[in-house]
């Protein structure tokens, strides 16, 4: 989504020069799209939905205007890991035989930076992430260079201090898709130059990817309690692999993680009543794969539970399954809800969903369904609004999302804590103009990409990337994806780099 959001801020403002009779610089929008091609990596994928919303986006492109910025608020720092705690031990594989996979030379990703970055990271605890911080020289021209632009792997505090890791290579697209906090090594997608992704296991302490052998389009599904990295292989169909014999250029899968919690989108067509279906497999580190058999994903979920022992799959009849990832037994889950209106909108707890189904007056149930067992469902509160990306904060309250834009932005959400009933908004603080898009909840805070959907008409704010405190409210700009470098829209690391995007893998 931000990728075109960048494209979009570089149009912005020379709208804003047209209307104030000024010169558009020659080379600035092939400057945009410099910067939009060298950043196009796949951790946008999974927000599959943002990508339409911003194509809808640009028909309202000329309506915008640039506005004031809101107050200043907090910039992130740079340090070392200031808190450690006990990193959740794996249980042990089931002894049920593997294949063993034939795995891939290391494809160099990154290089490491002159840090102890294998203590760094097995001193890690709960609440720890790794994000990827994209950064632009602060002297970069409007057309960029070779080495104006650049990605870094930082390891990143629960109360997010920043250090630096590797260095991304300069024609890689890196994306990082689970890390367990104390582990040397994270599940990874990468690209380099105009080749095709790779997924795999990524070793931090040298930056390599040892890929994986998936012949087509593959999902990161995360780190289950066993240890094992969970995907979904979907196999090339067909009349797809008749046409790529035939011209091996004719087609390309999606991107991985594209379609995992999938919204559906009425824009090109009927909306999907499902999401992807392939073969469950789950691989050990020593690239021993298990068959989890065939699954298919659900919307708008992602799939793997909390504690990384169960998989929510839908049925062929609409309904629920429950994977267990330990043994390979699945289930129905008991009470799931079967009104198609319904929506599964993330995790309740350590193995219940949360659904939403709508109720009188454009109210929506919130509901806990058990997917483990028998527990089956238990009301938690009524919002007034829908709600979606939500996930527990380990202290029986939920972090969620609070639907508040209209289509095409009403996939997209501001955040908020479900506590005893009530939906209470982080958002406060915020402009009346500012809203969330994705949500990710760790280390006592939420991290989100503000502004990046315009519904076409209204005012438009800066697109930044921020952390809110779950208990103070406390918001912190961690990124601004602006072409200004005026005080109140720059974040600075290492004195010349300006800070366009902060992308955050959880540490679960």
């Amino acid at each position: 989504m931000t990728d075109l959001g960048h494209l979009l801020s570089s149009v912005e403002e020379n709208v804003e020069r047209a209307h104030t009779g000024s010169v558009v610089p020659a080379g600035v929008l092939d400057g945009a799209r410099s910067t939009v091609r060298r950043r196009r990596t796949v951790r946008h994928a999974r927000d599959g939905a943002l990508s339409v919303v911003a194509l809808v986006a640009v028909g309202g492109v000329v309506t915008w205007g640039l506005q004031p910025g809101p107050t200043s608020t907090g910039v992130a720092t740079t340090s070392g890991p200031t808190t450690s705690g006990p990193t959740p031990e794996a249980t042990p594989a089931p002894t049920s035989a593997g294949e063993q996979l034939s795995l891939g030379a290391p494809v160099p990703a990154a290089t490491p930076r002159e840090v102890p970055i294998a203590d760094l990271l097995t001193s890690t605890g709960p609440g720890w992430s790794l994000a990827i911080v994209s950064q632009v020289r602060l002297d970069a021209p409007a057309v960029m260079r070779p080495g104006d632009m650049r990605d870094v792997v930082t390891l990143v505090s629960p109360s997010g201090e920043r250090t630096a890791l590797l260095d991304v290579g300069e024609r890689t697209m890196l994306y990082l898709a689970a890390w367990r906090p104390g582990s040397t090594t994270a599940v990874a997608s990468v690209a380099v130059g105009d080749g095709a992704f790779q997924s795999g296991l990524i070793d931090l302490l040298d930056g390599t990817l040892t890929p994986l052998p998936f012949e087509w389009e593959h999902h990161p599904l995360g780190l289950t309690a066993t240890g094992e990295s969970a995907w979904l292989d979907v196999p090339m169909p067909a009349d797809v692999r008749e046409a790529v014999e035939a011209d091996p250029g004719h087609a390309s899968p999606v991107a991985p993680g594209a379609l995992v919690a999938l919204d559906p989108d009425p824009s090109f067509g009927p909306p999907a009543t499902s999401g992807p279906t392939g073969r469950l497999r789950l691989v050990a580190p020593d690239g021993v794969v298990r068959d989890g058999g065939d699954v298919t994903l659900p919307l708008r979920l992602h799939p793997l539970s909390p504690d990384g022992e169960w998989l929510v799959g839908q049925g062929s009849d609409q309904g629920l399954v429950g994977v267990d990832l330990r043994t390979g037994e699945q289930h129905p889950v008991a009470d799931a809800p079967d009104d198609p209106a319904c929506r599964l909108v993330g995790w309740a707890d350590d193995h219940a969903v949360l659904t939403a189904c709508p109720a009188a007056a454009g109210a929506w149930h919130l509901d806990a369904v058990d997917v483990a067992g028998d527990g089956g469902a238990t009301r938690l509160a009524t919002s007034d609004v829908p709600v979606r990306d939500a996930w527990p904060l380990g202290d029986g309250r939920v972090g969620l999302g609070r639907v508040v834009m209209p289509a095409p932005c009403d996939v997209t959400s501001d955040p908020a804590v479900l506590a005893d009933g009530t939906v209470r908004s982080l958002t406060d603080g915020w402009s009346p103009h500012d809203h969330g898009t994705s949500l990710s909840f760790t280390g006592g805070a939420v991290w989100t990409h503000v502004n990046g959907c315009y519904p076409g008409s209204g005012r438009a704010d800066p697109q930044r990337d921020v952390r809110v405190d779950l208990a103070t409210g406390e918001t912190t700009t961690l990124a601004w994806l602006d072409d200004r470098r005026d005080a109140a829209h720059v974040v600075v690391d290492e004195d010349v780099w300006l800070v366009t995007q902060v992308t955050l893998t959880h540490g679960r």
